[in-house]
């Protein structure tokens, strides 16, 4: 087991916060793996580490609803026996100077939660996808992902949020392609995505702009060896559905902790879920609508299909 744990960074024009709120979770899931692993209950640690002080105390650091202390956090992870890398990577987190990293940057236009999502990106060997609603983020052309954002802007209904939300698409724009590069990236995670197959029907932004990110997502599947793309057809859905309708699993590291599951709400942010027993329900439903999906072979048939329907709507 790894301890893949990165630190984020605070908001532009701010102090860099101690230890940034999303890692701290992460650190306390961590902890309270690790005594899990060992079987053993919140009084008899606090028994074999006094310094943690009490029960109640140790389940707040595992929860992470007070700050961590430096110290109670080595204890504890010495008392478990934890794997070197995971030490190391605590001390990092606890007292890295917080450099900057290309996310940072766009705090105009990301709230915490989106910046620890992609901080869990980028340090992650899995990253699980699934979508109903549109093609992920990661996987968008830049037509594509500015016709959604367009719409959505169009959509408010108070003109000033409406101008807002205009004026900011192409700087968000901007943080999303960015965002893509993490999978040209030497040691880039692997990235599996299931679609449903009503994304496909879409023509969000026109023909042209739909043509091309279906053939985008063609040139994809059939060239990046470290994304599994698949269709989740129509068919399939008849008598049920993934537990959300947009749901991404990041993997750190080969165990369990760290893992963290991000629901994106369209278009207004998300909730990012690092409670072990929630993150294995829908690590549970995602593998099993995987099984569900079209092969390899019939998604990239199937793409080809929508491909060549629109490629028929093109206006001679």
């Amino acid at each position: 087991m790894s301890g893949r744990i990165l630190a984020l960074v605070g908001r532009q024009g701010e102090p860099p916060p101690a230890t940034p709120k999303a890692a701290e979770k992460l650190i306390g899931a961590l902890l309270q793996y690790l005594r899990q692993e060992r079987g053993m209950i919140q009084s008899e640690v606090v028994r074999a580490v006094p310094e943690v002080g009490s029960g109640p105390t140790l389940s707040r650091y595992e929860n992470a609803v007070v700050k961590l202390k430096a110290e109670h956090v080595f204890a504890l992870l010495r008392f478990y026996r934890a794997p070197e890398d995971c030490v190391r990577e605590a001390e990092m987190l606890l007292q890295w100077p917080h450099e900057r990293t290309w996310w940072s940057s766009f705090a105009d236009v990301a709230n915490s939660t989106l910046m620890s999502l992609y901080a869990l990106e980028s340090t992650s060997k899995v990253v699980q996808v699934y979508q109903e609603n549109n093609v992920p983020g990661m996987l968008q052309t830049a037509g594509y992902a500015r016709a959604l954002m367009a719409d959505f802007a169009r959509a408010q209904y108070d003109p000033e949020t409406r101008r807002k939300y205009l004026a900011a698409i192409e700087r968000r724009l901007e943080m999303r392609l960015r965002r893509q590069h993490l999978l040209d990236q030497p040691n880039a995670p692997m990235f599996r995505a299931v679609i449903a197959e009503s994304v496909l029907d879409k023509e969000l932004g026109g023909v042209p702009v739909m043509r091309e990110q279906l053939r985008h997502l063609f040139t994809i599947a059939e060239n990046k060896p470290n994304v599994h793309l698949r269709i989740l057809p129509g068919s399939a859905m008849r008598q049920g559905s993934p537990l959300h309708p947009a749901i991404t699993l990041c993997k750190p590291h080969e165990g369990t902790a760290g893992r963290a599951v991000y629901l994106e709400d369209k278009n207004v942010g998300g909730q990012l879920l690092t409670d072990s027993a929630q993150i294995e329900t829908f690590m549970a439903s995602m593998d099993d609508w995987w099984r569900h999906a079209l092969s390899k072979t019939e998604t990239m048939d199937r793409l080809q299909y929508y491909i060549n329907r629109l490629t028929d709507e093109t206006p001679q």
